[in-house]
């Protein structure tokens, strides 16, 4: 049986940079896709870790670039 969903796949949203807030001290520091998957979450410099929804956000950076793509496109 195939997967349904490679759990890691090779797009454009994995080296996008974005900010994110630290839950505890709320720093916003610039993280990609990539480092937070391969942190499980946020390390922030203060210490505290925040776990971040994976799906949520490369979904959230696809859709930035997919509008990025479409900017000043008719339609």
């Amino acid at each position: 049986m195939k997967p349904l969903r490679d759990p890691a796949p090779m797009t454009n949203a994995n080296y996008t940079t974005v900010p994110i807030r630290c839950t505890s001290c709320g720093q916003q520091t610039h993280k990609t896709l990539e480092s937070i998957r391969q942190n499980g979450g946020l390390i922030c410099n203060c210490g505290a870790f925040t776990k971040v929804d994976l799906d949520a956000f490369e979904e959230e950076i696809k859709k930035s670039e997919a509008d990025i793509k479409d900017f000043g496109r008719d339609g």
